[in-house]
């Protein structure tokens, strides 16, 4: 296996060649990952327990990716969600009720987008992961520009 190091030497070749990038196959198994801040206020949590752990995989100039893992916890979404945002669910469950009530249903290997404007229910059981990929743009509004840098590939040179 190639260091954190080694990767990040890669990962500037590659982005210099622009060639592809190959995410970090350790953190997408949940391998070492940081753990977070708790985002989800207490008195959203309907059950379970939050806490977050994830990384970015890859931050250019169009693009975040990041693998997120948390404890299984349901929780409520008042506030519209601010991104449109990708998610492949690589395991546990992913249980999505929106503002009408209907239940959305996604295991391990599904793929989804969640809408900006969404409210409702998020659901994550089991042991959840999930790969994400946001707008830089929207991301670096929403979460600074700043915010767990350790496996960027724009930043990195």
């Amino acid at each position: 296996m190639e260091s954190a190091a080694m990767g990040a030497k890669q990962n500037e070749k590659s982005k210099s060649a622009h060639s592809p990038v190959r995410l970090d196959p350790d953190k997408i198994a949940g391998i070492d990952l940081s753990p977070g801040e708790p985002f989800i206020q207490p008195e959203d949590i309907i059950e379970g327990h939050h806490r977050p752990r994830g990384d970015i995989l890859f931050k250019g100039d169009q693009l975040v990716m990041e693998i997120y893992e948390d404890n299984a916890a349901t929780y409520k979404i008042h506030e519209p969600f601010p991104v449109d945002e990708y998610v492949q669910v690589i395991s546990g469950k992913l249980v999505l009720t929106d503002s009408n009530g209907q239940v959305h249903e996604y295991t391990q290997g599904e793929s989804l987008v969640v809408p900006k404007g969404f409210t409702g229910i998020w659901s994550m059981q089991g042991n959840y992961r999930e790969l994400i990929a946001i707008d830089r743009q929207t991301y670096d509004q929403i979460y600074g520009t700043g915010q767990g840098e350790t496996s960027t590939e724009s930043d990195a040179q």
